[in-house]
């Protein structure tokens, strides 16, 4: 029996599938960080490499035995990305239909029946592709907060620290922000997070994406400030899908918008993806939005079966579908970068 690969390298785990023709999972490997970007080129490699190793093992397949792969990898944003990417990860799985994208595309196929459409990527960071019938892509954004990304969970943080900030010192609005920051970090006063990133600190080192879920909450508490924070990314997440409606998708009728990643999947409060949805809404007409329900590493089998030109029928999908859920590890987060 012939078999596919697909690979999800993203900016927080790695997930590996291998399956059959039939659908039917073989294989799952997992390991961490896989984005060249922040964990350097032998880190990403060796990552990759892991989880491959463990999804090929587990279906006794040899690694140069696949009949196409597919690796969705966080990082491959410019072509120089792609370049350096496909140097590392090519030789993994040697096979005669190979395929590099970027991981939020892989999302974009695991939400929709063809890989046509927008897919809005908010984990670790934040990212926004779109994929037209023809194949032609066109992203926006993705290549971290420096170049005016929004909606990730660091950028979340990070607004939240500085409202409870200027909340505490009188420059903003109080915000039920500041009490929860300094409760979850164990902190006495807001300002002695700083402390979290001096380089000699004997305490733990400040991780912002985990403050992430406080905006949420305290947003679903009726917070304005936290509320105000979520509205501002979804704005300007909601810009770039704009961008890619009118440069990508002038003249269709009827355009997917697929959310993905921990930030849209597991937020306490929908201001984010509410805001998002009204923005692009008040744009064009004919917007149909989707939450990914299941692992965007789908997306990537999916396309490997594509091209090979193998059916992904409804009973194979569910096949996919079940075999991620039974593992004890597979949960739906399309985290990125």
């Amino acid at each position: 029996m012939s078999f596919v690969l697909g690979v999800d390298a993203g900016g927080t785990k790695t997930v590996a599938v291998v399956a059959g023709r039939d659908g039917q999972v073989r294989g799952v490997g997992r390991a961490g960080s896989a984005n060249f970007q922040a964990c350097g080129v032998a880190g990403a490699e060796g990552q990759i490499r892991k989880a491959v190793e463990e999804a090929a093992g587990q279906a006794g397949v040899d690694t140069s035995g696949f009949a196409a792969a597919c690796y969705g990898v966080a990082g491959a944003d410019r072509p120089k990305d792609f370049q350096t990417i496909r140097r590392f990860v090519e030789p993994l799985t040697p096979c005669p239909t190979f395929r590099l994208e970027n991981d939020t595309i892989i999302a974009l196929r695991a939400g929709t029946p063809d890989g046509v459409g927008i897919a809005l990527i908010a984990g670790t960071g934040s990212n926004a592709i779109g994929r037209d019938a023809q194949g032609k892509k066109l992203q926006v954004g993705g290549l971290g907060r420096l170049t005016g990304d929004f909606g990730s969970g660091e950028q979340l943080a990070e607004a939240a620290v500085a409202a409870a900030m200027m909340g505490t010192d009188g420059r903003g609005d109080p915000t039920g922000l500041t009490k929860k920051i300094t409760s979850h970090l164990g902190l006495e006063h807001i300002e002695d997070i700083i402390e979290r990133t001096f380089y000699d600190s004997d305490k733990a080192h400040l991780d912002l994406g985990s403050l992430a879920p406080l905006v949420f909450e305290a947003a679903a508490e009726g917070d304005r400030v936290a509320r105000s924070i979520l509205r501002e990314a979804g704005q300007n997440v909601a810009r770039a899908v704009k961008v890619i409606l009118d440069k990508l998708f002038a003249g269709a009728k009827e355009v997917t918008v697929v959310f993905g990643g921990a930030v849209f999947q597991k937020g306490a409060d929908t201001t984010l993806i509410e805001t998002v949805s009204k923005e692009c809404n008040q744009h064009r007409q004919g917007l149909k939005f989707v939450r990914l329900g299941v692992e965007p590493v789908l997306g990537a089998v999916g396309f490997a079966f594509d091209d090979l030109g193998w059916e992904v029928t409804g009973e194979a999908w569910e096949k996919l579908k079940k075999g991620q859920s039974q593992n004890p590890d597979a949960d739906a987060d399309a985290d990125t970068r």
